[in-house]
């Protein structure tokens, strides 16, 4: 199965892949920071900028280290085939997926490096992810619904969730990376169900961690909601579908709450489910707009 084991892991290069889709700057620079401030040296980091609106640079600042490259997208692709090209550029036998705005702690890189080195039957690994303002509301409200909870002690786990996961290569191949067809819903928890099937495992490290520095907004929790359940626009399913099943969800969510005495929760939920029916319905005007006869022209020309 793997091929590598009489190989010391611990002096094994790791590559850093990180997708970005319209980024904040300073996201893009803490989270850079983050990966190459490691206590276990990284070999590269591969930024993919996934068809941003405005086009990613690397910040002036790490262009002299020489290990940061830019490879943009035509087009945006999903955060899954966002990683593929990265993994197709990295070379490296151990692979690092970031999301833009994790700050993987220092020790982050070496204890996850180790546990692989230990545990030859694991082939992904990844530690707890928290806000970077934990006791704040809105924090509070995005670790409890959209987050993953995390445990106490290190062991198996079902998948890794995307926010920072350190692979080992020859697993990722073996499976063909992830499945591009899943966008930005599912592709984690798919990868790790064909490792899996592959003969490793997906374990979950106490020990370390990593820090988001998500801007936590009504917005931001809206949009989550609507990739998760997987409409970007009425071409997935109508529109009428996506509000029923948001209300739905919202008037549970709500009941929960009540019962569990959030009370605090309850204007969240009321404003998630407004701005996710805004951008939805905006979303499905944008797409009824006649294309111009402009651009009609062109496209017989």
């Amino acid at each position: 199965m793997n091929t590598n084991q009489s190989a010391p892991q611990a002096a094994l290069p790791v590559d850093v892949i990180i997708p970005l889709f319209n980024e904040r700057l300073e996201a893009i620079e803490a989270t850079l920071e983050a990966c190459l401030s490691q206590t276990y040296p990284v070999s590269r980091v591969y930024l993919i900028d996934d068809g941003s609106l405005v086009p990613v640079s690397i910040p002036r600042r790490f262009e002299a280290l020489g290990k940061v490259s830019l490879t943009r997208l035509p087009q945006n692709q999903k955060i899954a085939a966002a990683r593929n090209a990265g993994i197709a550029n990295s070379t490296a036998p151990l692979i690092a997926c970031v999301n833009c705005e994790v700050l993987p702690d220092p020790d982050w890189l070496a204890t996850c490096v180790s546990y692989l080195s230990e545990h030859p039957n694991v082939a992904v690994c990844y530690t707890r992810t928290i806000p970077d303002h934990p006791k704040r509301l809105l924090s509070r409200w995005r670790m409890r619904f959209q987050e993953t909870k995390f445990g106490d002690v290190s062991g198996p786990s079902h998948f890794a969730p995307g926010h920072a996961v350190l692979f080992l290569r020859e697993a990722v191949e073996k499976v063909g990376r992830y499945d591009v067809k899943l966008g930005n819903t599912g592709e984690d928890s798919d990868i790790c169900e064909q490792i899996g099937a592959a003969g490793w495992e997906t374990h979950f490290i106490a020990q370390s961690g990593c820090v988001s520095i998500q801007n936590n907004t009504v917005t931001e929790f809206a949009k989550k909601e609507l990739s998760r359940n997987n409409w970007e626009s009425p071409k997935d399913y109508p529109l009428s579908q996506l509000i029923l099943l948001r209300s739905k969800w919202t008037l549970i969510r709500m009941g929960r709450n009540l019962l569990r005495a959030r009370i605090l929760f309850l204007p969240i939920d009321l404003a998630v489910w407004a701005m996710t029916v805004k951008i939805a319905v905006s979303r499905a005007l944008a797409s009824r707009k006649p294309v111009s006869s402009t651009n009609t022209a062109q496209r017989a020309d």
